[in-house]
């Protein structure tokens, strides 16, 4: 395995940590925990060989460390649920606390059958907003990586040219 699919499978696994579970609420501060994800691969990467690479390099380890940690996450989370630990209503139950008594019954009776119902495998995978999950996870892990290829700036560039190699 090279450096940098050891560096993007460390920034997968802190994006994936920081999606799962309650965790996950961290995301909800645009995203934050699959940023920090593509900082990691970069930080490691950049640390690891001491050198520096382009923010274009950065935000390619970022969006695979990204994507990749949504997937574990996605299958993490649902390990949980199975387990009967539904961190994935954290959200509708807040809705609804925050506005129960204003909420027209239908609404209501809507999130508590939402609360209520059971999580199958199809559907948790394969719904749409899994797939949005898995590209807004790239994209924001994209601009995680960037954001570390500016910052951990090690030894030489990547791509530099040894003097008197031409």
């Amino acid at each position: 395995m090279s450096p940098k699919q050891q560096s993007i499978l460390l920034g997968a696994g802190v994006a994936a940590l920081l999606s799962t579970s309650y965790l996950s609420l961290i995301n909800c501060l645009c995203c934050l925990g699959v940023i920090i994800g593509g900082l990691a691969a970069t930080w490691h990467y950049t640390d690891s060989n001491q050198l520096t690479i382009k923010p274009g390099d950065g935000a390619v380890m970022g969006l695979s460390a990204g994507a990749l940690g949504a997937l574990v996450a996605l299958v993490l989370n649902f390990v949980l649920i199975k387990m009967g630990i539904r961190h994935d209503l954290a959200m509708t139950n807040l809705m609804i606390d925050l506005m129960g008594d204003n909420l027209p019954r239908e609404q209501y009776n809507e999130l508590m059958a939402q609360s209520e119902a059971p999580v199958r495998f199809g559907s948790y995978f394969f719904g749409f907003n899994q797939l949005i999950g898995i590209v807004v996870s790239a994209v924001f892990g994209a601009i995680g990586g960037a954001i570390g290829a500016a910052i951990f700036k090690k030894g030489p560039a990547e791509d530099a040219i040894e003097p008197g190699l031409i």
